[in-house]
């Protein structure tokens, strides 16, 4: 009974949910920057009204973000970057579609919030600086 109600491994939770989003980042801004940014920044031109600027901005966000979220680097700046990038993408680029074509960038979002809300977890190179600091600064006042 008391694995039921136990909380469990979180940061290896955390650590999944980074490998997931930051995986499927890497992938969509890869695909954007490696071949497809002319579709990408004719959608962001046509459905969002906006400058190709925001498109660069937004794929660059995808690849280098998904990066730094798969090794829990700057895992919150990261992961805020692309949820601003998920949210324009449901209600922005497919404000008017069907659910199945929100569905996958509110997933995203939401991962990328638990993200924000959590932090990286143990397993991230942020564990790894915000422990170091933290034997630097003991070892200062001490």
């Amino acid at each position: 009974m008391k694995v039921i109600v136990e909380t469990g491994n979180t940061h290896l939770a955390l650590f999944l949910v980074r490998l997931w989003l930051g995986a499927m980042m890497l992938y969509h801004g890869g695909i954007k920057l490696f071949g497809g940014m002319e579709p990408f920044l004719d959608t962001v031109a046509t459905k969002l009204h906006l400058s190709p600027i925001f498109g660069w901005a937004a794929a660059l966000t995808e690849f280098l973000g998904g990066a730094c979220v798969v090794f829990g680097f700057l895992t919150r700046p990261a992961a805020a970057g692309i949820a601003v990038i998920m949210a324009v993408a449901a209600f922005g680029v497919h404000a008017t579609d069907a659910w199945a074509r929100k569905e996958f960038a509110l997933c995203y979002f939401i991962f990328a919030t638990v993200l924000i809300i959590a932090g990286a977890g143990r397993f991230s190179v942020d564990s790894l600086i915000a422990t170091r600091l933290s034997l630097v600064t003991h070892h200062e006042i001490g």
